[in-house]
């Protein structure tokens, strides 16, 4: 069983979650990710991020939004699911 690790950043601008490196079979990975006081900002994926029904999520875009976004990795692909706008 895998050891979690999260981490947190607020959106200045449109992003994208790159390829990760270093993934660990079973880990878990959790983000959190903040509209700024802009909002609007949207979050691009990788195709090492993988969601239900091949959709990626679309983040929430209301200034100040949270949603976190959580990852179960196989070494090779990070498995996702969204819980959206928790401001």
């Amino acid at each position: 069983e895998g050891t979690p690790l999260g981490l947190g950043a607020t959106q200045a601008g449109n992003r994208t979650l790159d390829a990760p490196t270093n993934m660990a079979d079973g880990f878990t990975y959790i983000l959190r990710v903040i509209q700024d006081g802009t909002g609007t900002r949207t979050l691009a994926y990788n195709a090492a991020y993988k969601f239900a029904g091949g959709a990626d999520p679309v983040v929430s875009t209301a200034v100040g939004a949270i949603d976190i976004l959580t990852f179960v990795s196989d070494g090779s692909s990070m498995y996702g699911v969204i819980q959206k706008a928790f401001a």
